[in-house]
């Protein structure tokens, strides 16, 4: 497989010219086109001058604020990651308009199960922030192990009208509530989960949680008396993104190790709302990480893909916004500690929240403030 990102500095129709110069010019023939674009810019039209220039429809777009080439995060204009099968691979589609129209979690779950031997990467948006619900369950009806072949992220975006645009395009439409899966036929692939988070101190329980708010802990206390105490602590200027150095470890309901993380949204008198769902019943303990943590997690990281796949043709990303935040001035030190490792172009973007297997690799999960990465190679 041939894999190479190409990017437009800004966006207008003049810029996609040259861009699809380029390709012809120094990739040629192109199976799969991925488009990440910022979602100040509306899919339709972006789709349509897409469809023009590229005399094509066969192509998936995602909105990302910022996105990876290689090296650089690129906080405007529009990137697309080129590929041409040169063997036997072959990638075909599945996608949703509205995860909460009926019917939508076991279609996706059969998808899955009906296609255990293809690499799956899935592209989604927020869904009204029912999406990582609507991931576990979807897990809950996987009926395979290990389940190590499908990874994706949620689509980041901004507010505008009242609508947080994370949207995908994709068969001529826009999907504002659903997702796209690319399956991939006749494809190694290896992933990996970057943490770098490490839980201290007492272990909670969650006594009352609603979706993504939880209430209380223990024998009935409100968690956002704990919550207001740390943001009290950190700074005269309030601003919850302190508290995303120390996001929620939620530890397994078995084995005790961290199976997820959770990253606060909002912290109100009453209630703590997170980034994805928490539950009642669901013990956790609150982490930190340093840039230097999570740099490191991240070396150890691509130090395991590469020696499961010697020579990838393709590399992918999926890093939540918050870790970035987290990162500080090291972001683009993510981003070098794979491609050093790797030695192939890297691809992805900062995710509202990533999708992959667990520690064992028996669940499907959605993380945050993860780095998920992937190495793939054409059979």
């Amino acid at each position: 497989m041939k894999s190479v990102i190409y990017t437009s500095q800004g966006f207008s129709y003049k810029a996609l010219e040259a861009l699809k110069s380029r390709v012809d010019k120094e990739f040629g023939d192109v199976n799969l086109l991925v488009f990440a674009v910022h979602p100040e810019y509306d899919l339709d039209r972006v789709a349509e001058d897409i469809k023009e220039i590229f005399q094509r429809d066969d192509f998936i777009i995602f909105h990302a604020i910022e996105h990876f080439n290689d090296r650089s995060i690129i906080e405007d204009g529009i990137s697309v990651c080129c590929m041409k099968f040169e063997k036997k691979a072959s990638v075909e589609f599945f996608s949703l308009d509205d995860i909460s129209q009926e019917g939508s979690v076991d279609k996706t779950a059969r998808y899955f199960n009906e296609r255990r031997d293809k690499f799956h990467i899935v592209y989604t948006g927020l869904c009204n922030g029912q999406i990582g619900d609507f991931i576990e369950a979807v897990s809950e009806k996987i009926n395979y192990q290990p389940l190590d072949n499908i990874i994706g992220g949620v689509s980041s975006g901004i507010e505008r009208d009242g609508e947080v645009h994370t949207f995908q395009y994709f068969d001529n439409r826009v999907i504002k509530n659903g997702l796209i899966v690319m399956s991939f036929d006749a494809m190694e692939a290896v992933i990996d989960v970057s943490l770098g988070f490490r839980p201290y101190g007492i272990t909670y329980k969650i006594s009352k949680a609603e979706g993504n708010k939880l209430y209380s802990i223990d024998d009935g206390k409100k968690f956002s008396y704990i919550a207001n105490k740390m943001l009290a602590s950190t700074s005269e200027d309030i601003d919850v993104r302190n508290l995303w150095y120390a996001p929620l470890s939620i530890l397994s309901e078995h084995d005790g190790y961290m199976a997820t993380l959770r990253t606060v949204e909002k912290v109100t008198d009453e209630y703590v709302e997170f980034f994805a769902p928490v539950k009642k019943g669901e013990y956790f303990k609150l982490s930190f990480a340093t840039p230097e943590d999570l740099i490191a997690a991240d070396e150890e990281t691509a130090h395991r893909l590469i020696e499961k796949m010697r020579k990838p043709e393709c590399s992918l990303n999926f890093s939540c916004i918050a870790r970035q935040y987290v990162l500080e001035d090291m972001q683009e030190k993510e981003l070098e500690m794979y491609v050093d490792n790797f030695k192939t172009g890297l691809f992805g973007f900062f995710t509202f929240g990533e999708i992959g297997p667990d520690k064992m690799q028996r669940k499907l999960k959605f993380y945050n403030e993860t780095s998920l990465a992937v190495l793939m190679r054409e059979k």
